[in-house]
């Protein structure tokens, strides 16, 4: 998708980077700028600056950087396009209103398509819901404990038995066949050819985007039937596997932890209980990428499945998801109730919430479970367990979690302390021969080779103008990389020569990628302390200046076939390699 420079510069000129910023982390005014927690990694002292003047952000302590786009894609894990409608939204812009171009093969047209037909569906079914023909639909809620104000507060509906109402309603405002079979909403029998409604006699839950738009329903039968829950295909809008049930509210507001449950009603009992962090993964496997959603908002996650057996068994599958997302894990078992709401309506909020700060940790719920599978008092069966749990030790990722549960466990199994961490070992020994593939960092490296040296040196002609009197004679843009670089390189240079500043914002507003965005911070935002010592600044100047020139020269004599420019260049080489500069006298 691609959005005119009008439409992006108007979204960008209604977008506050502090604003926007100060909704993830508090920002207090230091000089010109603002200062504040970096929200991309743990820190106790502050490193992250915003500037006001530029809108633009850096971190000094894991190098992000851009400005506000490439924040919100940042912290939220969309795309350009995904991003531009965001902030659109939150600045009150009707991108549907303005001129939209597309590169993407009418894919964006037919999304927001899509989503105009679940809008549409959303209100069928909340209205459905309310009349009087389908009263035993609104009781279903009611017994539930389920108010009219929670109806609408997540939009629940209910699907008539008449397969064919929606499907004539969308005829009739004149949308196409393949469009609507498309959208997922309704179904094409593949022996007569006719489109009928996917959902009949089924209470709805909508499932919104972290946009706040419907996007997939789920649906519950009330008569006989299977599946007992059914929910949209994936499509346009909706990829089930990237997709959390509940997060376009707890998302409003900052919570210490998250609860992870099954299911819907699930979701909104623990809503209407106070716990409005509470989200589900839909009814499907809990994923990889469920918990890199849940990690953009969350360090810690309390997993409160049903009880049974099979909560138990997708508990013990989503621990190891989420500690992979660096998501510290706590477990809550329910007793004597087989889901949260049917221990709510037992006992009540106060007590759920008693539990939830009781709540034990990933590693103690996997060794109980392992505990049942063995008879303790059999010697053979006892060594078994306590392999199993030197296994399960070994592979935590903290020595230091590894050090106390290690301690602890002896302790309680009364097994020798040498004997388990030796038993530990073997398994940590194991899997460090494994290769481990990382989950990538916000500090990625912007480059190899000179890049980092190119950056550094612009950075400083750009924060000490003075300087550029005495380099200007052996610095020009073409020694720099290729692209962005020599882009910053030229306007930065150019300025110099002319005694003004270098216009950031042109560089700001020109480009979207994260990557070259955090170039871009680097060079406008980044002010090495080190470079105080003046000392220090003249020697990084003189030996990139020195490197550069040293490559170009490099480069050229290898491609080069005429002997005078050969000639030329292996003296100015040599002059480069003695080169000093009189940072004092000029």
């Amino acid at each position: 998708m691609y959005y005119s420079d009008e439409i992006i510069e108007k979204i960008r000129e209604q977008s506050d980077i502090i604003s926007i910023i100060s909704e993830y982390t508090a920002l207090t005014r230091k000089g010109s700028s603002h200062v504040g927690l970096c929200p991309f990694h743990n820190e106790k002292t502050p490193s992250f600056s915003v500037s006001d003047d530029k809108q633009m952000y850096y971190c000094f302590g894991c190098g992000a950087g851009g400005n506000v786009f490439t924040f919100v894609m940042q912290k939220e894990n969309m795309t350009f396009p995904e991003a531009v409608q965001f902030l659109a939204e939150k600045a009150h812009i009707d991108l549907d209103g303005m001129e939209k171009q597309y590169d993407d093969g009418g894919r964006a047209n037919k999304k927001a398509l899509f989503l105009e037909i679940y809008k549409k569906a959303a209100r069928y079914y909340y209205y459905s819901l309310n009349q009087r023909e389908n009263e035993h639909a609104l009781n279903y809620f009611y017994q539930r404990g389920i108010s009219q104000e929670v109806i609408k507060h997540f939009g629940l509906g209910y699907a008539p038995a008449d397969y064919n109402i929606f499907y004539r309603m969308m005829k009739q405002e004149g949308y196409e066949d393949e469009d609507l079979v498309e959208s997922g909403l309704f179904i094409k029998s593949k022996s007569k050819g006719v489109v009928f409604d996917r959902f009949s006699d089924r209470v709805m839950f909508p499932i919104f985007n972290i946009n706040k738009k419907v996007v997939a329903f789920g649906g519950r039968i009330l008569g006989e039937g299977q599946p007992k829950y059914l929910n949209s295909p994936e499509s346009l809008l909706f990829d089930k596997s990237r997709t959390l049930y509940g997060l376009h509210i707890a998302r409003q507001e900052k919570h210490p932890y998250y609860i992870l449950v099954e299911g819907y009603m699930d979701v909104i009992a623990m809503h209407v209980a106070g716990f409005t962090q509470t989200v589900a993964s839909l009814g499907t496997a809990f994923t990889e990428g469920h918990a890199r959603l849940l990690k953009r908002h969350t360090e810690q996650v309390v997993i409160l499945y049903d009880s049974d057996g099979a909560g138990k068994k997708a508990a013990l599958r989503a621990i190891p998801i989420l500690r992979s997302q660096g998501i510290q894990v706590k477990v809550l078992q329910l007793e004597d109730s087989k889901d949260p709401d049917e221990f709510l309506k037992k006992h009540g909020a106060d007590e759920m919430r008693k539990l939830l700060e009781e709540a034990e940790s990933h590693v103690w719920f996997r060794i109980k479970e392992i505990e049942s599978q063995y008879h303790l008092d059999l010697p053979d069966e006892r060594v078994k367990f306590l392999q199993e749990i030197a296994k399960l030790l070994g592979n935590l990722e903290s020595s230091i979690e590894q050090n106390i549960y290690t301690k602890e466990i002896a302790m309680k199994y009364q097994v020798s302390l040498d004997a388990l961490e030796a038993e530990i070992k073997k398994y940590f020994v194991a899997k460090q021969n494994i290769p481990v593939k990382q989950a990538p960092q916000v500090k990625e490296q912007l480059g190899t080779g000179t890049i980092p040296m190119q950056l550094e040196f612009l950075c400083a002609v750009y924060n000490y103008p003075n300087i550029y009197s005495y380099i200007a004679s052996y610095i020009e843009a073409d020694l720099f990389e290729e692209g962005l670089i020599r882009e910053l390189a030229a306007a930065l240079l150019k300025a110099r020569s002319e005694g003004r500043e270098v216009d950031a914002s042109y560089f700001n507003n020109r480009y979207t990628d994260v990557k070259e965005q955090k170039i871009i911070s680097t060079v406008f935002m980044k002010k090495d302390a080190r470079y105080e010592d003046e000392d220090l600044m003249h020697k990084m100047l003189v030996e990139t200046i020195k490197r550069l020139n040293s490559n170009y020269i490099e480069k050229r004599l290898k491609t080069t076939a005429d002997i005078q420019e050969v000639q030329a260049l292996l003296i100015k080489k040599r002059g480069i390699d003695k080169l000093h500069i009189d940072f004092i006298n000029g």
